[in-house]
Order: C-alpha cells, then structure tokens, then sequence
C-alpha cells in the first residue's frame, strides 16, 4: 500500500518490521523440516501443525507470494508442506479423512487437546490450496479429496458441513463458515493456470 501510494518512508518502516519479524519466526520456529507448534521447548512444542503455512496462503491468495513480496523461503514451504502430507495427512486415517490439526513427528496424532485431534473442514481446504499454489497439485487434491469425502459420502453432511470432525467419526458446530474457503482451491487452480499460460508481464505465452 505504501508502494502504491509513494510513501518510501512508510514502506522502508513496514518491511523492517517485516524483515524481523521473518527472522524471529525462523529462528525461533525452523527446525529443519517444518515449523514447531510453538517455540516454549516443551515436550510437545514440535508438534507438526496442518496450518502452519496459513500466512504464506493468504499471501499466495493476495497475488503477493512471489517476487519481493515472498516471505518465506520457497523451500522451506515445500518442505513444511510434505511434512504436513506425509504425516497430518497420509500417516492419519488411511489418509482418507483430510489432514489433522496436531501431529506429533513420529506419526501418531497430537491427543493433548480436543483441537489438536480434530479435522478442520476450512483449514483443510486452505491447506489444499497453498499446496496447489506451491506446484504439489496432486498433494492438495488428495487433501482435499479426503475431507470431502468424509463429509458428504461417509457423514451424510452435505449440506450441513461441520467445522471439525475426528477419525471416530464425531463432529461439531454443523453449517459452519469456515469450509467456504474451499474456494480457495478454485482461486489456486486459476492462478496457478494463468502462471502456466502468461509470461511474468501478463502477456500469453
């Protein structure tokens, strides 16, 4: 916004807050394969997150998750994000239901709160798309495939989607917001079309 409106001074005061802050949080957070739940230390602070890369979604949404506006390292993302598949999603249920909230490294669901073993319909649908966004297109299918199917084939919510539901088959909060973002995987599939179809200017390739 700062570019947008000339103000240079606003903008040099904005991105060193962001340049910290992107320090901080992998200094902190990194831990070679993804980022840790938390930076406390604790027995559980590595717990692997399903959206832990949320804020790079958002970004990637906004049209802002490449060039100088990328914020975090491309493979690190990609490393974050195979570590969520491979474990919150393929290494819980079969990888038939979508991908848990909390997984511990070892393979084997974060059970330390109601949340952390819980599936969340929207963030499994956000996760999909950054995935998509990031060029593992058959990662996030997959991903999504598995909510979505355990919704409206195995639960019979169709039209009443849950905000979560665990591998027992037990639900809460029916017609919830959140599963709206499953939007989002559309927005990716777009975006990510129109990067194969136009060159860095707008003009088709």
């Amino acid at each position: 916004m700062a570019r947008l409106l000339d103000n240079e001074q606003e903008h040099g005061h904005y991105k060193d807050i962001l340049d910290r802050g992107c320090a901080a949080f992998d200094k902190l957070l990194w831990n070679g394969k993804y980022y840790n739940y938390d930076s406390s230390g604790r027995e559980l602070s590595n717990s692997v997150m399903s959206d832990q890369c949320a804020g790079h979604w958002f970004l990637c949404a906004s049209g802002l998750g490449e060039g100088e506006f990328r914020v975090f390292p491309k493979e690190k993302i990609q490393s974050a994000l195979k570590s969520v598949f491979n474990l919150n999603v393929m290494s819980f249920a079969q990888g038939q239901m979508g991908a848990v909230n909390g997984m511990r490294p070892e393979g084997t669901p974060d059970r330390s709160s109601v949340q952390s073993d819980e599936v969340w319909v929207g963030v499994v649908y956000g996760l999909a798309a950054t995935m998509i966004h990031e060029g593992m297109l058959e990662e996030g299918m997959r991903t999504a495939e598995g909510c979505y199917r355990t919704v409206w084939e195995r639960l019979g919510m169709a039209f009443q989607t849950p905000e979560a539901y665990c591998e027992k088959n037990i639900y809460r909060s029916l017609a919830y917001m959140r599963p709206l973002s499953v939007w989002a995987i559309q927005l990716a599939l777009n975006m990510s079309q129109k990067d194969h179809t136009t060159n860095g200017d707008g003009t088709r390739a």
